[in-house]
């Protein structure tokens, strides 16, 4: 279907298919486009490709996301960015700009994977279930690369985003080291009971 347009709405319209073409990414919750911060002077920032969904009449959102550390940062800590989502019941909004997403919307597998990356953390009052908040190309991330984001067992270096039921990633963090996220498979660490049970010795302590 053609959709006629203004001309301001057809060059947003080129602009948004030119960058889901370039960086976009699928998967089962919708398509997301990351942007790191203060990235302007090189490319149109989250706020631009929003501006454009806006005139799209497209629903979206901006959340902050995370990117693995590049290997040659002073700092190795998680590059912080903005990624605009839309939502996969939404994304019927996009396709009358964008014809060919309708077919390969219809071809997500229901098991694709999701925007968040899940994590079991022990505590002493029991398992809790936490959400770390990465760019949707998580999946894609090479072995090296999810190390940098630690998502590799820090005991035997399990890519932990290959779950099996055995090899849930768990966040038990070191004692003198409790506010460093620090992620191990199942396997070892005793599913997190041992440290649950640490934890809520220590809690019994005077």
């Amino acid at each position: 279907m053609t959709v006629a347009a203004a001309p301001g709405v057809r060059a947003a319209q080129r602009r948004i298919v030119g960058t889901i073409n370039a960086s976009g990414r699928l998967n089962a919750d919708g398509l997301a486009l990351w942007r790191e911060v203060n990235c302007g002077e090189w490319k149109a920032t989250a706020a631009d490709l929003s501006a454009d969904l806006g005139l799209l009449q497209v629903p979206h959102s901006i959340v902050t996301a995370f990117r693995f550390p590049l290997a040659s940062a002073y700092s190795k800590a998680m590059r912080e960015g903005e990624e605009v989502r839309i939502l996969r019941k939404d994304l019927g909004h996009l396709v009358p700009w964008m014809p060919s997403l309708e077919q390969v919307i219809a071809d997500i597998p229901e098991d694709a994977t999701r925007w968040d990356f899940t994590v079991f953390q022990p505590r002493a009052e029991g398992m809790a279930i936490a959400r770390l908040v990465l760019s949707a190309e998580w999946p894609s991330w090479s072995k090296k690369q999810a190390r940098a984001a630690r998502l590799v067992c820090a005991d035997c270096d399990y890519d932990l985003r290959d779950k099996t039921e055995d090899r849930a990633p768990f966040d038990v963090r070191l004692p003198e080291q409790p506010k460093r996220r620090r992620l191990v498979c199942g396997k070892c660490c005793n599913d997190g009971i041992d440290e649950m049970e640490r934890l809520a010795a220590l809690r019994g302590k005077p």
